[in-house]
């Protein structure tokens, strides 16, 4: 059985990669604020973060490579990053989520703890990329839906 964050995990970078889709291509480099991100550069950012949390954890889970080439641009490498560290994270034995892992930059963490990181780190971006969407006129996917 996979670790039971995997699913919240799943749908919050489901949820981010579905905001970051709503913008037009034409509107990437907007730029909402002052010392703030274009839009196409906080996609980019994403993708990088998420390349660089969960190359260990697929390191540990003996997931070699990346099954894609992104050179469609950085919505199609965060859809395909989305992607991978689900497949990772869900293949993660149970043993292996509080072992420590190193990562460039000389930090050290469990795999439960990057997985926490990285979901503050996409709501973090997804709130941005929120209120972006908010100031060009567009309104953002909803998070949660009736059923």
């Amino acid at each position: 059985m996979a670790h039971p964050i995997v699913e919240y995990m799943e749908t919050a970078l489901h949820a981010t990669l579905e905001v970051a889709g709503a913008f037009p291509a034409d509107k990437h480099d907007f730029w909402p604020a002052p010392k703030m991100m274009a839009v196409g550069e906080q996609i980019e950012h994403l993708a990088e973060n998420l390349e660089y949390m969960i190359g260990p954890i697929a390191a540990m889970a003996g997931i070699t490579g990346l099954p894609y080439e992104h050179t469609d641009g950085p919505l199609s490498r965060l859809e395909h990053l989305t992607a991978h560290a689900g497949d990772v994270l869900a293949h993660l034995p149970e043993d292996a989520w509080q072992q420590d892992l190193s990562y460039p930059g000389d930090f050290v963490m469990t795999p439960h703890r990057a997985t926490l990181v990285m979901l503050e780190h996409d709501a973090h971006h997804r709130g941005q990329l929120i209120v972006a969407l908010r100031l060009l006129g567009i309104e953002p996917p909803k998070r949660w839906k009736e059923e």
